[in-house]
């Protein structure tokens, strides 16, 4: 089975449409909610008025970071230099597996960020002597809530720079068991960040309403939070290993 670039090119552009595409709905979302909230605390306490946006722009700017990896791979299939026939079916396949585990890998990350920075401008509000003790576990809960995405971004890379060139003389379907495969991987990764994602930021932005009714437990609670971060992500690591399985074993 032989291929055109046009092909190769139709993969990459709409890779590119689906990265960024569904990469910027849930980080716009994430980081609307923090402006939000941000918001709500300024008319709750005006004399913090400094504090809360700077903890709000802050919040934003990292909720960002899974919608700034989806435009990065977006540009990389774009402009990488990838409308070459060299590598046939399985160059498509990943092309478009790349865009999709960015792209969806995007959607948790982003949501969990922005309710981590939402509850942070909160307890800001409500307790804004402690507004930098408070920030600083925003900003290590939307890291954590963000390993996931770093996971995609991963995947999504390999998808591009590590795929192996489709053999001559392959069989129609044995193409396809390696281009579905490919395809897997980057669903696999995708659809594997989005709890993950989501369910850290939920905790992490608990921990930020906690820290602001009850800031001398703050140990407490930030052992909370590593702890119940560390479970959440183990989903996210196995369908890493599934995704590296898949394009690596099949």
């Amino acid at each position: 089975m032989e291929l055109s670039v046009e092909y190769i090119r139709i993969a990459a552009y709409l890779g590119a449409g689906i990265s960024v595409g569904l990469g910027a709905i849930t980080t716009g979302i994430g980081s609307g909610i923090i402006a939000g909230e941000g918001a709500l605390g300024v008319m709750r306490q005006p004399k913090a008025n400094d504090q809360l946006f700077r903890t709000m722009l802050i919040g934003q700017a990292a909720a960002q970071t899974a919608g700034i990896f989806a435009l990065v791979i977006s540009m990389l299939l774009i402009y990488g230099g990838f409308d070459i026939t060299e590598g046939g079916w399985y160059r498509a396949a990943a092309l478009l597996a790349a865009g999709l585990a960015m792209g969806i890998g995007a959607f948790g990350p982003s949501l969990g960020a922005g309710y981590s920075g939402g509850e942070a401008c909160k307890s800001v509000a409500r307790m804004p002597k402690h507004g930098n003790a408070i920030m600083g576990n925003m900003l290590i809960g939307q890291a954590l809530s963000q390993t996931s995405a770093i996971f995609a971004l991963v995947v999504a890379l390999l998808l591009l720079y590590s795929v192996p060139n489709q053999p001559i003389g392959l069989s129609v379907g044995k193409i396809l068991l390696k281009s579905i495969s490919l395809i897997g991987a980057g669903m696999a990764i995708g659809l594997g960040t989005i709890g993950p994602g989501a369910g850290i930021g939920y905790v992490a932005g608990k921990a930020n309403d906690m820290m602001g009714k009850f800031p001398k437990e703050r140990s407490k609670i930030m052992r909370t939070m590593f702890l119940g971060a560390a479970v959440s992500e183990s989903t996210a690591i196995y369908s890493l290993v599934v995704a590296f399985l898949l394009i690596f074993a099949v």
